[in-house]
């Protein structure tokens, strides 16, 4: 890392964070934006993200940030590098914080002309950088996040705080009590939870408890839904489809709307998280260790796999439907006291 610390006086220009490209690490760096925005009050601060996030990011208003479009991922209106980087080159940008490792990020903030750029030195990409960090790969990835904006400035903060959405109000049902459930489609890999194993986990949740379930996914894994859908009717249990009919901000809000949540390692339990709605997570083998993802609300309970099998599709179906519908009346204790 370059020994020049960053100080408000070297940034006299907007701010541009790059984030990274799924919605759950776009999530994670919330405590690192909240960093950027106590140490640069009357800043602009740009986030540029990949176009189907703008709607999740816009429930994060109260970072008091300006979305940027990444139009290298628009399908109308497409730039390629160079040309994007000329558009970004208008804003002037000061600063930049990459919170994605890849080296097109740093490249695209070379060609923006901004002259600080911090991210972590990986890829090959250091000698693109102004101030690079090295990564410390135990390091829960928020922690990772915030250290690209508190160790360059010579370390003003000693906790973050936890990463937030605030949800606009949605109608559903009342008087009753709303689970979400996302075990995910076949699009989910290794994360995908089985459906016949989901229909005997919320049926046996449902004869201890009275809660009415609503299943979300996206419109990839409808066709799972559909199915998942069918069975619980025949099984007799209250159950709605909403899986690929609702947008992704719409998501957000319906996610917030719950009283509980089950979901696989995803997106979906992220948004969880930052709605403070409580969730069971089911852990198998995910696209990164348990241990860096992990939200850190204590208001989530893990529910990791105890599997031996050395088929990777196994892992997360060996966490049995008795072990899900035990740990939900537990996370239902938990959520009372």
């Amino acid at each position: 890392m370059s020994s020049k610390t960053i100080t408000q006086d070297n940034v006299r220009g907007p701010i541009l964070v790059v984030l990274p490209k799924f919605i759950g690490d776009a999530i994670n760096t919330l405590p690192a934006i909240a960093m950027l925005r106590s140490l640069y009050p009357e800043h602009p601060i740009h986030l540029l993200a990949r176009p189907y996030m703008l709607e999740v990011l816009e429930r994060a208003a109260h970072y008091n940030i300006e979305l940027i479009a990444d139009n290298r991922y628009c399908k109308e209106h497409k730039q390629g590098m160079f040309s994007f980087a000329r558009t970004l080159r208008k804003n002037n940008y000061a600063l930049a914080v990459l919170f994605r490792g890849s080296i097109r990020e740093a490249l695209l903030a070379k060609l923006a002309r901004i002259n600080l750029i911090v991210g972590y030195a990986q890829n090959g990409r250091k000698p693109l950088l102004s101030h690079a960090l090295k990564l410390n790969e135990c390091h829960h990835y928020i922690h990772r996040y915030c250290r690209l904006v508190n160790d360059v400035h010579n370390r003003p903060f000693s906790h973050f705080e936890l990463p937030t959405l605030l949800p606009r109000t949605t109608k559903l049902p009342e008087h009753v009590h709303r689970t979400a459930v996302y075990i995910g489609g076949k699009n989910k890999g290794t994360r995908h939870y089985d459906i016949a194993k989901s229909v005997d986990a919320l049926t046996r949740i449902a004869k201890s408890t009275e809660t009415h379930f609503f299943i979300v996914g996206d419109p990839s894994e409808s066709e799972d839904a559909v199915r998942l859908c069918q069975a619980l009717t025949q099984n007799k249990i209250s159950v709605t489809n909403m899986a690929g009919k609702t947008t992704l901000g719409e998501l957000v809000d319906t996610i917030a709307a719950m009283d509980t949540m089950i979901s696989i390692d995803s997106g979906p339990m992220h948004i969880a998280a930052a709605c403070n709605v409580p969730c069971l997570a089911l852990v198998g083998l995910g696209t990164s260790p348990w241990s860096i993802v992990r939200p850190l609300q204590k208001n989530l309970m893990a529910l990791e796999s105890p599997s031996t099998s050395l088929k990777e599709h196994e892992i997360i179906n060996d966490i049995s439907p008795e072990m899900i519908a035990h740990q939900y009346i537990a996370l239902l204790a938990h959520t009372k006291t």
